[in-house]
């Protein structure tokens, strides 16, 4: 049996895809909670070393790649959050003419030569980083998440946000089988921007998980309550419409971004 208090349960160990800069997520945690070792790994798939339950070996809590228009509902066995969607990059050697813009579409890039297109996903570093080896060659030029391509940064190859191809979403991640735990609940809410001040259990106990009935109940029973209140106060509150009519302006134009055309 698993004591919740035990030395081995008050300890976390994350694992997350070339890329993911966890730094700042751990930092927040040994601050908040100093009793509770972290520890962090990079590997190309941290879901095949994921922990089913607590005690297990592996890791608690994951950061992992996906397609950009992946379903929104988690992939089976995994309580997941999607995080945000990551900007694409073209890679070339560094002499190459894309050195000349800021960013590219895809269309810009018509006629170049191209490396076989590398799976970021579900390819091993091994495999990515032989590609960027083609690329510092000259072989041709290679697609990849542009926070994947910064992990493998040298001086020979650059890279550039590209639009107009298919973008990976970055989520974290951890077993179904351990929803509720509340290590790992409080560290998601941080990599989510929960403050100190709004962390689960400071100052007020975890929150009782209701059923759909208990919370329609709940809902009916609001209702009523707030019902009462107005007769209370004697009726409909008086007043007119909010003075000054709308408000002025409309909403802050959009910066266009202006298109670069190959050359």
């Amino acid at each position: 049996m698993n004591d919740e208090s035990s030395p081995d349960r008050r300890r976390l160990a994350i694992g997350y895809v070339p890329g993911v800069q966890p730094d700042k997520w751990l930092t927040r945690w040994r601050e908040r909670n100093p009793e509770a070792p972290v520890s962090a790994r990079r590997v190309s798939d941290p879901r095949s070393v994921l922990a089913a339950v607590t005690g297990d070996a592996g890791f608690d809590v994951i950061f992992f790649r996906e397609a950009a228009g992946a379903p929104r509902s988690a992939p089976d066995g995994l309580l997941r959050v999607p995080l945000y969607t990551e900007t694409m990059a073209v890679l070339a050697p560094k002499d190459h003419a894309i050195t000349a813009f800021e960013s590219l579409a895809a269309a810009d890039l018509e006629g170049e030569r191209w490396l076989d297109p590398v799976d970021a996903i579900s390819a091993t570093l091994d495999e990515v980083s032989a590609a960027v080896d083609l690329v510092a060659a000259g072989v041709g030029l290679l697609v990849l998440p542009m926070p994947y391509a910064r992990a493998l940064s040298r001086r020979d190859v650059v890279e550039r946000p590209l639009e107009g191809v298919p973008a990976t979403r970055m989520g974290v991640a951890w077993s179904a089988r351990r929803e509720g735990d509340e290590l790992i609940d409080e560290f998601v809410g941080i990599v989510r921007g929960r403050t100190a001040a709004t962390t689960r259990g400071a100052g007020e106990p975890p929150r009782e998980k209701r059923n759909a009935r208990q919370k329609t109940a709940a809902k009916a029973a609001a209702r009523g309550e707030k019902a009462q209140g107005g007769k209370a106060q004697g009726g409909k509150a008086q007043g007119g419409k909010a003075q000054g009519g709308k408000a002025q302006g409309g909403p802050a134009p959009r910066t266009q971004a202006r298109s670069k055309r190959w050359s």
